[in-house]
């Protein structure tokens, strides 16, 4: 039984359960209720991202056997723990249950769970190797926790700005995290086109050993203006009247540390001046996130 909750990445599936209830809580405001009512539909909301992030989690370990086998052999399909028919079959239950809880909700909230549940599956069986796209489908899906927060309780407005800036903040990661990597091993990058798409090899000229610095250029354009887009959307809330003059406080140091971000991206070159992009852009999310709950708290 252990297996299966491993292969779940239970961590993994908490931060999405944080990220919807973060989503309700800035529909409901300090609602004692949201989390002290048992019969709150948080808790239902709760469950059905905790199973459907594990199905996605599952997919992922069931498609990637043949990798796992060599890189992660103590993984609980390659270690032989759980076959590969009874892993599948989990994932299925997984998914549909999630989608059935989430039908108790709202229709919203329903719709949100199948798309979600169809990207997850699409993410490990197509996208997890196609540069951009693969990156869109995390932003996406990353964002979307928070708006499924928000469909619960039937307001949409204030989860789907954090989406915005959550999604496109993350898409900008994700990107410069694809930097860091193809610029701190440029061999590790092009074993990982050959065996995942490659007629992404022949795009990048890495079929003839030719310079990867015009599809650099690119991925840095996308990286910077997935953060631009971030750091228009972020004073949106304030601009709209939604929050107050609490919210733009607690946002400077956000804005502060994307601005930032976009500089140091503008000139970076190395593998350790994309590292510290990425480790930077993460803290940016995370003091947005708190300016939204700080905004709705005070």
């Amino acid at each position: 039984m252990l297996s299966y909750l491993e292969m779940m990445r239970p961590g993994n599936s908490l931060m999405s359960v944080v990220a919807v209830m973060i989503g309700a809580l800035l529909v409901t405001g300090p609602d004692p209720n949201l989390f002290l009512n048992p019969l709150s539909p948080i808790y239902l909301a709760a469950l059905a991202v905790f199973l459907i992030s594990g199905g996605g989690n599952v997919i992922n370990d069931f498609v990637d056997i043949e990798s796992d086998r060599i890189n992660r052999p103590d993984r609980p399909i390659p270690s032989g723990r759980i076959s590969p028919r009874s892993a599948f079959s989990f994932t299925v239950v997984l998914f549909l249950a999630g989608i059935a809880i989430a039908g108790f909700l709202t229709w919203l909230a329903f719709l949100i769970a199948i798309i979600n549940s169809a990207v997850l599956v699409l993410y490990s069986y197509s996208l997890q190797n196609k540069i951009f796209i693969g990156n869109v489908a995390i932003g996406y899906l990353v964002g979307s926790t928070f708006l499924f927060g928000g469909a619960v309780f039937g307001n949409l407005m204030l989860p789907f700005l954090l989406m915005l800036l959550a999604m496109f903040s993350t898409i900008s990661r994700e990107v410069v995290k694809d930097l860091e990597d193809l610029e701190g091993d440029r061999r590790s990058f092009l074993k990982r086109i050959e065996q995942g798409v490659r007629r992404f090899a022949e795009r990048f000229g890495a079929g003839d050993g030719t310079d990867l610095s015009l599809e650099m250029r690119k991925s840095r354009m996308l990286a910077f203006t997935s953060l631009l887009l971030s750091l228009v959307v972020s004073p949106l809330p304030y601009v709209m009247g939604i929050l107050g003059e609490n919210y733009l406080v607690f946002l400077v140091p956000c804005i502060a540390v994307f601005a930032y971000c976009l500089a140091r991206m503008a000139a970076a070159s190395t593998k350790k001046d994309f590292g510290h992009i990425s480790r930077s852009i993460k803290i940016g999310m995370n003091l947005g996130l708190l300016a939204f709950i700080m905004g709705v708290l005070l």
